[in-house]
């Protein structure tokens, strides 16, 4: 079951992974077809910086049209020269200038509006020509110093983002990589560990239930295990109702027997992957389950109960039963709350205390409202 679990966890993973690269390379893809688009949009700018300079060449050649009607008519109608100059000139100066362009702007403003009238001479006009063809020529300086000054920022941004989104790749592999190395490995650390005690040195001989000796190596490994699993994890204590007056009343004989079918049944119980049965000493057991929680360890130890009375052992001499009974104590460690080990056994020694207080026959679960 829990193989299958980390095969689909494995899985996931590895899809995971692949939406993740997908992702960032459609990213990639959409970050730089906005910045074409920019670009693009530059361009058009740019382009459209060359209207004012067709007003200004409109301008000029009104003005040149103008001085050649002043020289072949001694009464030349200004006034339609006057309407287009004014016109064009009104586009012009309305439309977008920085604050150095501006003053430029101005400057030559009056000029142009001091020739609308019939006192101005040929020599205003030609005056006004030279100062139109400066203004053209410093509009194409600025339209293609900003476009330059664009074109750098640009590739400079569009190879920022491609190394980036390489360096990002490149990282968010190695770290889902790395996730998946770490879940396997730590895996396979574990069922190393369950492979290499399950010998005969670490069985009880009587109960054959894994004994004091290898609950301690497993025990001391359960904060790691957990751990690096993010896993909660369950520590419980067993300790079978007045055993010495068991003992006094059958025998030590029988009193064996007794720990063997108490034992037999929680192996039986507690049979599944990364769940552990130990003999702690005497007539007191130990149980570790792997990945479990509050609500799963509560159903599980109401039928640990209820299994052991039904096994129908008979104890007359029990203070609360005619048949033999558990009392139970356990706590859960959260992964990661680091508490030691000799904290997790005190803590549940004392809930075993509890429920042989409460009347025995039952568990008693740590929680932070169960001080």
């Amino acid at each position: 079951m829990k193989n299958e679990f980390y095969k689909s966890l494995s899985f996931k993973l590895a899809i995971l992974s692949v939406i993740i690269i997908i992702s960032l390379l459609a990213s990639s893809i959409l970050f730089n077809s906005q910045i074409d688009k920019l670009k693009d949009r530059i361009d058009y700018i740019y382009f459209g910086n060359y209207v004012p300079v067709l007003k200004l060449h409109s301008i000029e050649e009104n003005y040149d049209d103008l001085i050649t009607c002043m020289k072949t008519h001694k009464k030349c109608n200004r006034d339609p020269f006057f309407k287009n100059i004014k016109s064009d000139w009104e586009y012009y100066n309305n439309s977008y200038k920085n604050l150095k362009e501006r003053k430029i702007v101005n400057n030559i403003d009056s000029f142009v509006k001091d020739s609308f009238n019939y006192k101005s001479k040929i020599s205003t006009y030609k005056n006004l020509i030279k100062k139109i063809d400066f203004l053209k020529e410093h509009e194409k300086k600025v339209a293609y110093k900003q476009r330059k000054a664009f074109l750098k920022e640009y590739t400079q941004m569009k190879d920022y983002l491609f190394y980036n989104m390489i360096i990002l790749l490149l990282v968010s592999f190695l770290f889902i990589s790395v996730i998946i190395y770490s879940i396997i490995k730590k895996d396979n650390q574990l069922k190393i560990l369950t492979k290499k005690y399950k010998i005969d040195s670490i069985t009880d001989s009587m109960t054959k239930l894994y004994n004091r000796k290898y609950f301690d190596k497993i025990f001391d490994n359960m904060p790691f295990i957990s751990n690096s699993k993010h896993w909660r994890t369950a520590f419980v204590m067993l300790d079978i109702d007045f055993f010495k007056q068991y003992n006094d009343t059958y025998g030590h004989d029988m009193g064996d027997i007794a720990l063997k079918k108490v034992a037999s049944e929680l192996k039986l119980y507690f049979d599944k992957e990364y769940e552990y049965v130990f003999r702690l000493g005497g007539e007191e057991f130990g149980v570790i389950l792997f990945d479990t929680n509050t609500d799963i360890l509560k159903e599980c130890l109401k039928e640990v109960n209820k299994n052991i009375e039904s096994l129908n052992i008979e104890h007359k001499n029990s203070k609360i039963s005619q048949v033999l009974t558990i009392s139970i104590g356990a706590v859960i460690y959260e992964a990661n709350s680091y508490i030691s080990c000799n904290q997790v056994y005190k803590i549940a020694d004392e809930c075993l205390y509890k429920s042989k207080q409460n009347g025995r026959n039952q568990f008693t679960i740590y929680n932070e409202g169960n001080q």
